[in-house]
């Protein structure tokens, strides 16, 4: 069957103009597709809505969160650890986000020898604050930021916090303080 010249030639003209009218229609498509937004922008001085937002932003990146009790903390958890992470906004100012860490004591090990270990955390590593608060060893530092924080940035603490942890480790020593399963 001899369809012609036409055909022969037509057919791929009429084909090559589908595919470059589909191909600048799938560009088009993709140029105006809302682009995910990896910052977190807090401006203001309300805690309470740096919270509900820095939840909301956690959990859209898949995060595993929960509120914190008094609804200007949230708890992220990752490798096994709770992380208590607080924004503290100041309109115009340098905004924080603070992080808690808390460790329970090895078995046998009293409120003495977690006060003697917080004392040598705080001397020997300069990574933020160590108390000893209801019978257990609590870990503060923050991060600074000015009205917004990126994904990244966070990601960033949270792998610098459990670096610093790798350092609580090495000063509790071969006796350990502090519970192995906690840390």
């Amino acid at each position: 069957c001899n369809l012609g010249p036409r055909f022969r030639l037509g057919m791929p003209m009429v084909l090559h103009r589908h595919i470059l009218l589909l191909s600048s229609l799938m560009l088009l498509s993709c140029t105006s597709l809302p682009q995910r937004d990896d910052t977190l922008k807090i401006p203001g001085s309300d805690d309470a809505a740096a919270e509900s937002a820095l939840e909301s932003f956690l959990r859209d990146l898949g995060m595993p969160v929960e509120a914190g009790s008094d609804g200007l903390s949230v708890f992220v958890y990752r490798r096994g650890m709770a992380t208590l992470l607080a924004p503290i906004t100041r309109s115009g100012g340098l905004d924080r986000l603070m992080a808690t860490r808390s460790y329970a004591p090895a078995a046998g090990r009293s409120v003495e020898d977690l006060q003697r270990l917080s004392s040598a955390l705080n001397d020997q590593l300069n990574v933020g604050s160590f108390s000893v608060e209801s019978g257990a060893l609590i870990f503060q530092t923050h991060m600074t930021f000015l009205d917004e924080i990126s994904a990244a940035q966070i990601t960033a603490f949270l792998d610098w916090l459990d670096t610093a942890e790798l350092a609580i480790v090495a000063v509790d020593g071969k006796r350990p303080v502090l519970s192995r399963s906690e840390v």
